[in-house]
C-alpha cells in the first residue's frame, strides 16, 4: 500500500465513517476534512474535527503506520505541532509532537473496504499499455473530457516552462529561441540533439544578416553541420561562400559526424531539413512576429509552405542525383510544427506579456488543427477513445505518458473514478 492512496481514500471520504472513535477511544466528528497539502508539511491543513468533547482546528497528518511520524521525524519538527488527527491503516505505537503531546489517532484498517484496496492493488500491478484498460469502458465520458481538457493545458505549460528557459539562454531574443526550437523539432528524436547543436554553433543573429540571400544561408548552415563536402559545381560554390563566410564571423563548425541518415525516408534527411530552413528563413526573416499576427491554422500553414532551393529537386545527399522531386515541407510536419513549435511559443509568449486574448488565440488554435496520427492516439483509438483536434491528441499524450505511464492514477479523474465509484 502507497501513503498516497490513503490521501485519496481521506480526501474522497471512501472510508467508513459510522461511529469514529480515536483509538484510545475518544469520539471523532469530522466537520472539516481540510485541504489537501501538495508542499511540505502535513498533508492536509486547515481541518476541523472535533476529539471528545472538544472542536480542534489545525492540520490532519496521514501515514500507512503510525510509527512513520518517527521514520520521517515529525517529532523534531514544530511544522507538525498544530497536527489535530494523526490518520493511519495500521496503528502500531502512541505518537507524540514535539511539545510531548500525544496526538489522537484513527485507525483504517478495519474502515477501508478490502475490494478497494485489491482494486487499487490490480491496478498497481497491471501490465497493460494503460493500467486503467480493463475498467476505461465504464468512465464517466463528461468527467473524462473535464480532465483531457486540464491535461492538455498542463502539456502547454510543461512545454511553456522549457520555452522559457531557451528564452533565458538565447538573451528573451524570441527570433532566436524560435529558431532554435524549430531545428530541434525539425531533427526528430533521431537528429534532434544535432540539430540543436547546429543552433548553438550558428546563432539566428548571424544568419538573419543573409536572409536576402538564399544562397549564402544554406552555405552557412550546411558550412556549420558539417555536412559541405566538394562533391558538385554547386556544392563547391557553398564550400567558397561558407569558407569567406567563417572567416568573416570567426565561425567553428560541427564535425558532421553527429548526423543520421539510416533508417530516415530521405524526405527527412537532415540536408533537405536545413535547405527548408534555409528557404524559410529567406521568406520569412521575421518568422516570430509574423507568428504573432496570424488569424488561424491556415495563415500558419501558409508561412510554412516552403520548398528548398532548386539544386534539392534532384538531390537528398548533395552530389547524389535522385529523380526530380520538389522538396516541399510536407502536410503532417507543417501541422505537427504548429502543434508543437509555434503554439507554444506564441502561449509563452502571451503568459510573458500578460495578454490573456494571444493565450486564448493560442489554445483555441489547437482546437482548430486536425488530429495528429501517432502509435500513441492510434492505440487510444482502440480503447474507443477518439481525439478530432490537436488539443485532444496532445491532452491523451500527456494523459499516456505523464499518468500512465507514471502510475500516477490517483492523480488521475479517469484513474480516480474506476477506482473509487
Amino acid at each position: 500500500m502507497k501513503e498516497e492512496f490513503l490521501h485519496y481514500v481521506w480526501k474522497l471520504k471512501r472510508f467508513d465513517l459510522q461511529d469514529l472513535t480515536s483509538y484510545s477511544g475518544e469520539k471523532i466528528r469530522i466537520v472539516n476534512f481540510g485541504t489537501h497539502n501538495m508542499n511540505a508539511g502535513p498533508d492536509f491543513l486547515d481541518a476541523r474535527i472535533s476529539v471528545g468533547d472538544k472542536l480542534w482546528a489545525g492540520h490532519v497528518e496521514i501515514h500507512i503506520n503510525s510509527s512513520d511520524w518517527y521514520n520521517h521525524k515529525h517529532h523534531f519538527d514544530q511544522a507538525y505541532d498544530n497536527v489535530i488527527l494523526h490518520v493511519v491503516y495500521n496503528n502500531d505505537r502512541p505518537v507524540f509532537n514535539s511539545d510531548e503531546q500525544q496526538i489522537p489517532c484513527l485507525e483504517l484498517k478495519t474502515r477501508v473496504s478490502q475490494r478497494l484496496i485489491e482494486s487499487y492493488n490490480d491496478i498497481r500491478r497491471s501490465l497493460d499499455w494503460i493500467p486503467c484498460a480493463a475498467q476505461i469502458n465504464k468512465i464517466d465520458s463528461h468527467m473524462a473530457h473535464l480532465f483531457l481538457e486540464r491535461t492538455f493545458v498542463e502539456r502547454l505549460l510543461r512545454k511553456s516552462l522549457k520555452i522559457s528557459d531557451m528564452l533565458e539562454y538565447n538573451k528573451h531574443d524570441w527570433e532566436s529561441t524560435l529558431y532554435s526550437l524549430l531545428l530541434r523539432y525539425l531533427g526528430l528524436k533521431v537528429n534532434g540533439e544535432a540539430f540543436e547543436r547546429l543552433a548553438e554553433v550558428l546563432e539566428y543573429n548571424v544568419l538573419k544578416k543573409y536572409s536576402d540571400k538564399v544562397f549564402q544561408l544554406e552555405a552557412l548552415l550546411l558550412g556549420q553541420a558539417g555536412l559541405l563536402k566538394n562533391v558538385d559545381s554547386y556544392t563547391n560554390k557553398l564550400i567558397k561562400e561558407y569558407e569567406f563566410l567563417k572567416q568573416k564571423h570567426h565561425l567553428i563548425p560541427m564535425k558532421g559526424l553527429e548526423w543520421k541518415f539510416s533508417r530516415l525516408r530521405p524526405a527527412n534527411f537532415p540536408t533537405v531539413r536545413i535547405a527548408q530552413v534555409a528557404m524559410l528563413i529567406h521568406q520569412t526573416p521575421r518568422l516570430f512576429t509574423k507568428i504573432t499576427k496570424i488569424n488561424g491554422p491556415d495563415d500558419l500553414d501558409n508561412i510554412l509552405s516552403v520548398t528548398a532551393s532548386e539544386y534539392w529537386n534532384t538531390h537528398y545527399i548533395p552530389g547524389k542525383k535522385s529523380p526530380k522531386r520538389i522538396k516541399l515541407l510536407g502536410s503532417s510536419t507543417r501541422r505537427n510544427i504548429i502543434i508543437n513549435v509555434i503554439t507554444p511559443i506564441i502561449f509563452t509568449y502571451a503568459r510573458k506579456i500578460h495578454d490573456d486574448d494571444l493565450k486564448e488565440k493560442a489554445i483555441e488554435l489547437l482546437y482548430n488543427v486536425p488530429s495528429e496520427k501517432n502509435r500513441i492516439i492510434k492505440r487510444w483509438n482502440t480503447y474507443g477513445i477518439e481525439s478530432k483536434s490537436a488539443a485532444e491528441s496532445q491532452a491523451l499524450i500527456e494523459l499516456k505518458s505523464n499518468y500512465c505511464d507514471q502510475f500516477r492514477c490517483l492523480k488521475c479523474s479517469i484513474g480516480q473514478q474506476v477506482l473509487f465509484s
